[in-house]
């Protein structure tokens, strides 16, 4: 005696969807995973590092507390009038001239408020770090110990291109520092 086995066609409808499910997925994982990789490997060095920034008098790092409520970690200078200087490392191999350095701070209680200071780097040797400074920077706002909008500034110190001397890449930091006279 035979026996028939009966198998609705509805099964081999959900078993293929599965299976072209998980085809399908397996093929986007792969994908995926070797576009990550391509783009990894296209990153580009700088010719010119901003090694440090430095402030004078010095940025504190510290708790401070406006109307009541407490702001924890901000980079506080004490002073209304201070200098800023960078250090700047040619990473490449060649020799670079007359790179123009721009000191750019906006006040950002008041976007209108703009400060802006060009210096130059004469020359810059292969691995060699040049000094820059720019002095006698006034605030463009005063927190006073009562607002914590009032004495926000943002920096940005930017290394303009000079395909002439030898730069071909624009680089940039940007920082953003609260100025308080009160703190001490």
């Amino acid at each position: 005696m035979a026996k028939f086995i009966t198998i609705n066609m509805r099964y081999f409808l959900y078993s293929g969807l599965v299976l072209a499910i998980v085809f399908f997925a397996f093929l986007g994982f792969n994908f995926l995973g070797n576009s990550e990789a391509n783009t990894a490997s296209q990153q580009v060095e700088p010719e010119l590092k901003i090694v440090s920034l430095e402030f004078e008098p010095p940025i504190v790092i510290r708790d401070l507390s406006y109307g009541g409520e407490v702001l924890k970690g901000i980079q506080t200078l004490p002073k209304t009038n201070y200098k800023i200087a960078a250090i700047i490392q040619n990473m490449t191999e060649k020799t670079m001239s007359d790179i123009p350095v721009v000191l750019t701070i906006v006040s950002l209680a008041d976007q209108t408020q703009k400060i802006s200071k060009e210096g130059k780097i004469p020359i810059l040797e292969p691995g060699a770090t040049a000094r820059i400074a720019f002095e006698n920077i006034q605030a463009l706002g005063d927190a006073q110990g009562k607002s914590a909008t009032a004495g926000q500034h943002e920096m940005v110190l930017a290394i303009k291109s000079n395909p002439e001397g030898g730069v071909t890449q624009n680089t940039e930091a940007k920082l953003i520092y609260n100025i308080d006279s009160t703190v001490k």
